[in-house]
């Protein structure tokens, strides 16, 4: 998923022959492009107004998740305001954002669409975030990566990962090139070995 403009997505995709997705933020408020996800803008900053705005906006465009908004690497915290936040969701499919320290917290899984690796660079390749996408891969939960703008973060969660992002695959075509050749090669290693 990138954070930019459907005619920006649209040429990318014919430049480099691939689908790809929106990613929406309060950041960026971009006309929407579906399929797309909705990210809450906490890691640089939570704009609320506008975040329930693009919610609304969500009702009559259905995002594939929306994600409640969180502390970065902070587990506890971020469950405190999903609890507040989730039922504000109307409906729509939730992601809570998985923080560092989740590996201690309960996890509302009956509540959750979708799980959104936010948290520090050591938590996301640590065996506490890999244990919670297990569990969410054998419960169906849709699972996004946040953050991924390089082939070896991605290397990280090739066999897990519905969808991902990143600010470097967004902004900069050689990033992007490069997790697309990283894509493209693993998914002919897979049909060899099929």
């Amino acid at each position: 998923m990138l954070d930019n403009s459907p005619n920006q997505l649209l040429d990318k995709q014919s430049r480099f022959g691939v689908d790809l997705w929106q990613l929406q933020t309060p950041l960026s408020r971009r006309q929407i492009i579906k399929p797309y996800g909705l990210d809450n803008g906490c890691f640089a900053e939570f704009k609320e107004n506008i975040w329930r705005r693009q919610l609304k906006a969500a009702e009559e465009n259905r995002p594939v998740f929306v994600c409640s908004p969180d502390i970065v690497g902070d587990a506890a915290r971020t469950l405190d305001l999903f609890e507040v936040f989730s039922p504000q969701l109307n409906g729509l499919p939730k992601a809570l954002v998985l923080q560092d320290g989740i590996g201690s917290q309960r996890i509302p899984w009956r509540e959750i669409d979708a799980v959104f690796v936010g948290g520090s660079d050591a938590f996301k390749i640590s065996s506490e975030c890999l244990n919670c996408l297990k569990v969410a891969q054998m419960l169906g939960k849709w699972i996004h990566i946040g953050r991924v703008n390089t082939p070896d973060r991605l290397a990280n969660f090739l066999d897990i990962a519905d969808s991902i992002d990143g600010s470097g695959i967004s902004k900069y075509d050689h990033m992007l090139e490069a997790v697309i050749k990283m894509l493209t090669f693993s998914s002919d290693q897979m049909q060899l070995a099929i």
